[in-house]
């Protein structure tokens, strides 16, 4: 009889990937899981569309009683520069109005001099700036008309224009919310599936199943099968909540860019699975070096340290993508995959950087999963003690 030929190195690696996709997408915890990130998702996206809302003028009723055509004219004006759009009419019984709540607000020229407002409420900051503001231009303008000066050659001659040297895209606002979600997608399957690589591997060594496996696959492929399989559970999971986020922001009109959405989706894409693979095959090794699950946290504190550090590189350089130190961090992995997406975002990155900073992190995290695949074939059937880096690296 003769010998069956051995599986192929791809064979091996699918296989091992697919076991790991049904026994995980099969768990009553991976469904709940998933349930419940769609639905914060959703409810999520159409709770902060109710708090963004449109940022257009708000438009308020006042009465007024007293008041001259010339300080409400000003009223008006002062209001529409500050993003509130004023509706002023002429009342009898103004503080009745305003008592009953007809009106937002009622201003009323007193026989002394002076004005009086009056509310139901507490007055809205911005519409009583715009009363204040309003009567006290008013008076300065018949001042200056009783002095014999112009208020409006005056207001010309004094007016400031801000203008910014660097041209700011319109949307680059929510470039920086997609590039942020990118961000915190990428350390979800970080921490997530890293953590559930090592746990896997250590899993397998405690129970001995691993003794089983490498007695028909090599150990390099029941490594690149487990980071594959989970890793593909972790980046379904993930473009699934993406996605329910994706399309309620777009419903309920909170992000409205779907071209620029679709430029930041593909390069936080290559960065999410270049990121990923690097600290999937780290935790894989860190879960090989340890023989219990209870020292998995203590043993992976390092690699903790390191994809946090990464995290709020990407979070607060948006406060200054274009420094100097996010210019470095962008060539330097696993920082490079959180800040070029922002960078990306902030039209602070060239092509070339872009390019060039994938290269590096393909190579970096081709040599980290070379290390990860050495230290595993050295550690993952040493039982008891943790295994020593001398003996995991084979010095």
């Amino acid at each position: 009889m003769s010998t069956p030929e051995p599986a192929s190195a791809w064979t091996s690696v699918r296989l091992i990937a697919a076991r790991e996709i049904t026994t995980r997408v099969r768990t009553r915890s991976f469904v709940v899981t998933n349930v419940i990130m769609l639905l914060v998702a959703i409810v999520g996206c159409i709770v902060a569309a109710q708090f963004v809302g449109d940022d257009g003028p708000k438009t308020e009723t006042v009465a007024t009683q007293g008041v001259s055509p010339g300080a409400k004219a000003s009223i008006t004006a002062t209001g529409e520069q500050l993003g509130v759009t004023l509706k002023l009419t002429d009342s009898a019984d103004a503080r009745t109005q305003a008592a009953d709540g007809s009106v937002k607000a009622a201003v009323v020229a007193e026989p002394g001099g002076g004005f009086r407002v009056y509310s139901e409420d507490e007055l809205d900051s911005d519409l009583e700036a715009a009363i204040k503001g309003g009567i006290s231009s008013a008076a300065v303008d018949a001042a200056l008309q009783k002095a014999g000066t112009d208020p409006a050659t005056l207001q010309q001659n004094t007016s400031v224009t801000v203008e910014r040297t660097k041209k700011v895209a319109d949307d680059q606002g929510q470039r920086l919310a997609l590039s942020y979600v990118g961000t915190l997608l990428m350390f979800m399957m970080v921490f997530g599936g890293g953590m559930a690589v090592a746990v896997g591997v250590v899993e397998e060594k405690v129970s001995r199943i691993v003794e089983i496996l490498l007695a028909t696959v090599k150990p390099g492929h029941l490594l690149w099968g487990k980071i594959l399989g989970i890793g593909i559970v972790q980046m379904a999971s993930t473009l699934l909540f993406a996605a329910a986020g994706f399309i309620t922001a777009t419903a309920t009109g909170l992000l409205t860019i779907p071209s620029v959405a679709g430029a930041m989706l593909g390069v936080s894409i290559v960065w999410l699975i270049l990121g990923f693979l690097f600290f999937a095959a780290l935790y894989a090794a860190t879960g090989a070096m340890v023989s219990r699950q209870e020292e998995i946290n203590s043993a992976s504190w390092p690699l903790m340290i390191i994809a946090m550090a990464t995290l709020y590189a990407g979070i607060f350089g948006i406060t200054s993508p274009g420094s100097s130190l996010m210019s470095v961090l962008a060539w330097i992995p696993p920082f490079s995959s959180t800040v070029i997406p922002m960078r990306v975002a902030t039209d602070e990155s060239s092509w070339f950087e872009v390019a060039g900073s994938c290269v590096v992190m393909a190579v970096v995290t081709a040599i980290a999963v070379w290390v990860a695949g050495r230290i595993y074939r050295r550690s993952v059937l040493l039982t008891g003690a943790r295994v020593p880096w001398k003996t995991a690296l084979g010095k």
